[in-house]
């Protein structure tokens, strides 16, 4: 699976280099150092994709980088009144879509979200099952078809456009 997520993170830093506008809001780094992913807790799907990115910004979607992680769990903290219970055992948060935040389920490996339903995510009944794999979830939502569904402004972002001129938006296989 490695060898895949690298492959289309060459491909989108190659992208994101060919036009300026692109690499002014939008980031992919390098991967983590080897030593820099001994992070307590941290799900292995999600330390493979920091082995490849850092962390990311495409578009709407932000994935946190090793250096932030840990510290960026309290969205996974129970929040009274909150329509959601999340608790730190079962979800892990690998970042934000827009400012809600995205979750890894430590069980299942599914990723998670609050789809914008204009209401603050904490008082959102609304959570949702995006991808049954962090690997899935960049693959078809920060860097294929389902980004448009999942971004809060759809096609109309620099992210969408270097999705669709390098033919990502479209339905593929995969690969």
């Amino acid at each position: 699976m490695t060898a895949e997520l690298q492959r289309v993170a060459d491909e989108l830093r190659a992208a994101m280099n060919s036009r300026s506008e692109w690499r002014m809001m939008n980031s992919l780094p390098a991967g983590a150092r080897r030593d820099g992913l001994d992070l307590p807790g941290v799900p292995e799907a999600y330390r493979e994709f920091l082995s490849v990115a850092d962390g990311a910004t495409c578009g709407d979607v932000t994935v946190f980088p090793a250096s932030d992680i840990l510290r960026m769990q309290f969205y996974a903290d129970p929040v009274p009144g909150a329509a959601v219970e999340l608790n730190k055992d079962e979800w892990f948060c690998c970042g934000v879509v827009a400012d809600d935040p995205f979750f890894l389920n430590r069980a299942t490996g599914a990723v998670w979200y609050f789809p914008d339903t204009g209401i603050e995510w904490t008082q959102s009944s609304v959570f949702e099952k995006v991808a049954d794999s962090f690997h899935t979830f960049f693959l078809e939502h920060m860097a294929g078809p389902g980004y448009v569904r999942l971004s809060a402004t759809g096609r109309d972002d620099q992210w969408a456009d270097l999705l669709d001129s390098f033919g990502r938006l479209t339905a593929h296989d995969g690969s």
